[in-house]
């Protein structure tokens, strides 16, 4: 890339949705470092020999099970000092054979470049992904409980929190502030006296 700010968006179009697995193969190969590494959460390709090749392998596996995938990357922020992108993009991806009808999935992605050159390629590739998100990927109609299990897990932190301050004084809000002035107090001595 010689403007990974700009070009990135593309990038990321082609990796996901070309419309040739040709088109997708060049773009690997012209983009990545031969060495990349990926991650992500249902796999991990580590940096070494032919890694570039398992990335590849990875995309298009992705798309035999998605040939109908779409994506769109709202935004994206560029790090020069630190060759860094994090892209936030939408993709609609629906597995081959599901009855469900797709749902869109938030991902973030960040994107470590190395340069080389004068132009940047992908060193490392990370994605991310909400637990809801990540469901609409595969099964949408579970993805409400899955909202309601992260909904939970919120009300629980609450209700553990509030028990554990009173009951145990952990954590409490204030209560540094309150050691505070009755050290200060102390210190001064009971004006009452």
């Amino acid at each position: 890339m010689e403007n990974p700010a700009e070009d990135i968006k593309q990038v990321i179009q082609l990796l996901c949705s070309s419309a040739s697995p040709d088109i997708q193969k060049a773009t690997v190969e012209r983009y990545f470092c031969p060495d990349a590494e990926f991650r992500h959460p249902l796999c991990r390709v580590p940096s070494g020999y032919k890694s570039r090749e398992e990335i590849l392998g990875i995309y298009q596996w992705y798309r035999v099970i998605s040939p109908k995938l779409s994506i769109t990357t709202q935004s994206v922020m560029y790090d020069p000092a630190q060759a860094r992108i994090i892209a936030d993009s939408t993709q609609l991806f629906h597995i081959r054979w599901s009855i469900f009808s797709p749902a869109p999935a938030r991902l973030l992605t960040h994107i470590q470049l190395r340069e080389i050159d004068g132009r940047h390629y992908i060193a490392l590739q990370e994605d991310w992904y909400h637990p809801d998100d990540f469901m609409n990927l595969l099964v949408p109609v579970l993805t409400p409980l899955i909202r309601v299990g992260l909904r939970i897990g919120s009300i629980s932190s609450n209700v553990n929190a509030t028990l554990f301050q009173v009951i145990l004084g952990w954590w409490r809000p204030g209560a540094g502030q309150i050691m505070h002035n009755v050290n200060n107090l102390a210190r001064q001595g009971d004006p009452y006296d």
